[in-house]
Formats: structure tokens, C-alpha cells, sequence
């Protein structure tokens, strides 16, 4: 696939310099200050053919993505207003169904109330008439909820309830739920920082390589 977008030459090219620089490092042994010097001419080699690889990717990549982000952020303006209606209307039938909600608990306490009502009130009578108050019937309809799914000629919705969670003071957040922030703690070493309480800030030694 790849010989479909980058000429075979190319391919070639590429390919013959990466075995001949990894045949080259298999076999250098380093045991004295000249082949140490030997070695420093190699890394410098490997450097400048990394780097003429990545030009080359480059031209022929950067092309490729920048179409590639000119047709994302089309299409990312084309379907922006749909998310849009997309959200509006899942929010309009969820509040529906809240509302619907309220309504069904109010009326079935409504209903409730009224059946204590009538139940002081027989006992009420029963105390006036000197007879035992009859047993609590307390009998409360209960009022159907709306139902979770709904068909249309078009498809269905279909109402799930989910855990969701909201965070109220990052403070008292349990350790294992905390990640530490890499990125700001090595920023912080490398601008001098010495002393962070769970860190081990250490040197180590690093291959800085510079081709000519």
C-alpha cells in the first residue's frame, strides 16, 4: 500500500539507509577513546539519516493531513447544528418525562391524603357511635409511570437511568482516585525545583547528539 503513495525509489532509498546504519551498530565495539570517537561519528550518521527520513515523511504526510483536517472541520460544521438539535431535543423529552414524574408522585400523594382523610373520618364515627374504629384501609392507587420507551414510525427513544457523578472539593478526593500531574511536576524539576514531597528528583546522564 505504502509503494501506492511513495515512489518505489523512495522506498528503496529509505529502507537500504535504515539496514546499513543498523548493520553498522550491531557490529561497532567500543573499547577504547578512538572507536568511543568512532561510535560519536555513528550516532551523528544515525541522527542526520533520522532526520532526512522525516523530511521525507513530511513532504509526503503534511499534504495528506492537512487535507485530512480541512475535511474534519467541514464536516465538523456541517453536523455542528444537528449535535445541536440533537442535544435541545433529548432535553425537551427528558424534562417532559420529569414533569410527567412530578405530576404522577403529586397526584398519588394527593391521593394518599385523601384516604387518610376518610380514614379519621370513619373512626371519627365509630368514636361517636361507642363502636371499635375499623382497621386502617389505607389504599393508595397507584398511578403508571410513563413508559421508557417510545416508538415512532421513524425509530425508538428509549429512557435509561444511569449513575453520574459531579465533583463538589477536589480536596477530599481519596489518593486512589488522583493522578499526578507528570507534565507539571517535570516542568517543575527542569526550572530548578529540588524538593517535591513522593518524588525522587534525581540526575542521570543523556546522549545529546549534534550532526553536522
Amino acid at each position: 500500500m505504502s509503494t501506492l503513495l511513495i515512489p518505489e525509489e523512495t522506498v528503496k532509498e529509505i529502507t537500504s539507509q535504515s539496514e546499513q546504519v543498523l548493520n553498522v551498530a550491531q557490529s561497532i565495539e567500543i573499547v577504547d577513546d578512538n572507536s568511543l570517537k568512532q561510535a560519536t561519528d555513528l550516532v551523528s550518521w544515525i541522527a542526520k539519516v533520522k532526520k532526512s527520513i522525516e523530511e521525507k515523511r513530511q513532504f509526503f504526510v503534511k499534504p495528506l493531513n492537512d487535507q485530512v483536517k480541512r475535511i474534519n472541520d467541514m464536516f465538523k460544521n456541517y453536523i455542528k447544528p444537528l449535535e445541536q438539535a440533537d442535544t435541545t431535543v433529548r432535553g425537551k423529552i427528558l424534562s417532559y418525562r420529569q414533569e410527567q414524574e412530578r405530576k404522577r408522585r403529586e397526584e398519588e400523594e394527593r391521593l394518599r391524603k385523601l384516604a387518610e382523610e376518610e380514614q379519621k373520618r370513619l373512626e371519627k364515627q365509630a368514636a361517636k357511635k361507642g363502636i371499635e374504629a375499623p382497621p386502617p384501609q389505607i389504599v393508595v392507587p397507584t398511578i403508571q409511570a410513563a413508559p421508557k420507551t417510545i416508538k415512532s414510525d421513524l425509530g425508538a427513544t428509549q429512557v435509561r437511568t444511569v449513575w453520574d457523578f459531579e465533583i463538589e472539593d477536589e480536596t477530599k478526593i481519596p489518593r486512589e482516585f488522583l493522578q499526578p500531574n507528570i507534565t507539571a511536576i517535570r516542568a517543575a524539576v527542569k526550572a530548578g525545583v529540588r524538593n517535591i514531597p513522593g518524588v525522587r528528583i534525581f540526575q542521570k546522564e543523556e546522549l545529546a547528539v549534534r550532526a553536522r
